[in-house]
């Protein structure tokens, strides 16, 4: 007996909204997840010199003059992930990927200490306890 169209489509009308709902569930854990990343990141370097920050991190990007101190810029570029069978020896017209960035900012008083942080960008930090996101954590010297 063949499926009833009306049935079928009653039944989807019904789901939709469940599935956007687990949809935004799950986007809003995901920006979450990062928040926390890059929070934990910006935290480890309070009341730490800057320039332990312009050891660990290399030269900033930029500097800027804020009323109370100095804001130091750095930006990762973090090239954009291909999944598996999207190579150049592929058929068909490849897209141009995008990379992401994440702009990392750290503030310091007139005593050169951090006193905060901030980031924005789409390929910000989601974990700090492996590769390149562990490494931006302040690290004493030992």
């Amino acid at each position: 007996m063949p499926a009833n169209p009306a049935r079928l489509a009653h039944a989807a009308s019904k789901r939709a909204p469940l599935a956007i709902l687990w949809a935004a569930v799950l986007a809003g854990a995901c920006a979450g997840i990062e928040t926390s990343a890059m929070q934990d990141i910006v935290d480890s370097w309070k009341n730490v010199p800057v320039d332990e920050a312009k050891r660990q991190w290399g030269p900033p990007e930029g500097v800027q003059a804020l009323p109370n101190g100095t804001a130091y810029v750095w930006t990762d570029t973090v090239p954009a992930a291909r999944p598996p069978g999207s190579g150049p020896r592929d058929a068909g017209v490849e897209r141009t990927p995008v990379p992401g960035q994440c702009q990392r900012k750290l503030m310091a008083g007139p005593d050169g200490i951090v006193t905060g942080g901030e980031w924005r960008g789409d390929a910000c930090c989601v974990t700090t306890l492996v590769g390149r996101c562990a490494r931006l954590r302040y690290r004493a010297r030992s």
